[in-house]
């Protein structure tokens, strides 16, 4: 089997005859042949933890690595989703379980980076997210955005244009920390941090003027967040119509009236928001809302 060139959906448990297995390449420049290597080495039989780097194919002689911050057991599973230019491997079971998915930004005109997660556990699962970029002749994390592991969250990396027809894109970090229940009270917190790229610091840096769009699907507002997770909860009947709602504070956002705490689910298209208003509707007709850019 030559790797590299076909990647079939499960790699073989046999371990190679050479140390380093290459899981994919990704484009790093338009302007040249340089390709990002995806690499798991020093696992050779079950049992073995493999290392993850990322080099440059066109590297001042391949001593500039990048080592992802999680290993990953023995045997990594190709997953099939994604696109051609995007790629996910899986490897563990339950509690050792460990995601490793890889899907390329474009930082320039002529210059691409690549948004790395990986995602470990089973019950309570956490993110570790890293952009990597070429320096110096080589890979460097030029961000990360872990989660704080302090209890139920979930997050996601992932490009977006900076402007209409522009080849350049910036990334974005969707955050929610999922505290809102009965007997905490208090409603959950949810976040979009938005980035590009500085070319001349070749460094992310927070990007305030054009930030992805965002459209919530608001089905109620309330003075306090104890109201707001009784609504959610009483909306739910025995489909869960109001499942993954959000309760939100409202005054974070400068378009929602301050002072209230809102039963939400977020979208980043409106079509999206307005289906989902649909959807709950139809599930409890006692439900209604409204879309609302954020």
């Amino acid at each position: 089997m030559l790797l590299g060139a076909v990647i079939p959906r499960v790699l073989s448990a046999a371990p190679p005859a050479q140390d380093g297995l290459e899981l994919m390449r990704f484009k790093a420049s338009e302007k040249s042949e340089a390709m990002y290597i995806l690499r798991a080495t020093g696992c050779r039989e079950a049992g073995d933890t493999c290392r993850l780097e990322l080099e440059l194919s066109e590297g001042t002689d391949g001593t500039r690595k990048a080592r992802l911050p999680d290993g990953m057991a023995h045997g990594l599973r190709k997953e099939s989703r994604g696109t051609a230019s995007s790629g996910s491997w899986t490897s563990g079971e339950e509690e050792q379980s460990v995601t490793t998915s890889v899907q390329p930004v474009r930082l320039e005109a002529g210059e691409w980076g690549l948004l790395v997660t990986q995602q470990s556990g089973f019950e309570h699962v956490h993110r570790r997210h890293r952009l990597y970029a070429v320096k110096d002749g080589g890979v460097t994390e030029a961000w990360n955005g872990d989660e704080n592991f302090a209890g139920p969250e979930t997050s996601h990396v992932g490009p977006y244009p900076l402007a209409p027809g522009s080849p350049v894109e910036g990334f974005y970090r969707e955050y929610a920390f999922l505290s809102a229940d009965k007997e905490s009270g208090e409603p959950d917190q949810w976040k979009l941090d938005a980035y590009r790229w500085d070319a001349a610091g070749r460094k992310a840096v927070t990007e305030l003027q054009h930030r992805p769009e965002r459209h919530a699907a608001i089905i109620g507002s309330f003075k306090t967040a104890q109201e707001a997770i009784a609504y959610r909860d009483g909306a739910q009947l025995e489909q869960a119509c109001a499942s993954r709602f959000l309760v939100l504070e409202s005054k974070p956002f400068k378009r929602l009236t301050p002072g209230l705490f809102i039963v939400t689910k977020i979208h980043p298209e409106k079509t999206a928001s307005e289906a989902t208003l649909k959807k709950v509707g139809a599930c409890n007709p006692k439900v209604s809302g409204y879309v609302k850019a954020l």
